[in-house]
């Protein structure tokens, strides 16, 4: 497991010297893998988005529906712009082929791009890159 986590970092642009920011309730158990490996600038973050505190990459370790990731995408922290968000959800039972998965969509409406997928044990992450606008953001 820590040599997927460590790749998929890697290949997201992050590296020990990135500025991580955790959230949500399975964050501890993350925040200690990152300090653990050596990462220097990783912090948890509990509370809504501050823009001083944007990093490089922002971490949801727990699974979430599309719900909580509205959640998340609205009220918790956020990557800086070009910034990595890596969040989890559940694989849609009714998933098929050539249909717009909405965790896909919510992430597109919410200003980011979706650059990678793992599936596995029911889940699926997904790594995206935060763009430079943000439409629902800016209309708000």
């Amino acid at each position: 497991m820590s040599d997927i986590l460590a790749d998929l970092l890697r290949r997201a642009g992050v590296d020990k010297s990135s500025t991580i920011r955790v959230t949500g309730p399975a964050g501890l158990a993350a925040l200690l893998w990152f300090c653990r490996h050596g990462y220097e600038q990783v912090g948890y973050v509990r509370g809504g988005p501050c823009p001083g505190d944007d990093g490089d990459l922002v971490l949801a370790p727990q699974t979430c529906d599309v719900g909580a990731l509205a959640g998340i995408l609205a009220k918790g922290p956020h990557p800086r712009a070009g910034g990595v968000l890596i969040i989890q959800t559940p694989i849609p039972e009714d998933a098929k082929p050539g249909v717009i998965d909405p965790v896909h969509e919510l992430l597109a409406r919410s200003g980011y791009s979706v650059e990678r997928c793992v599936r596995g044990h029911h889940r699926e992450l997904h790594v995206a890159r935060r763009r430079s606008f943000s439409p629902e953001r800016k209309a708000a």
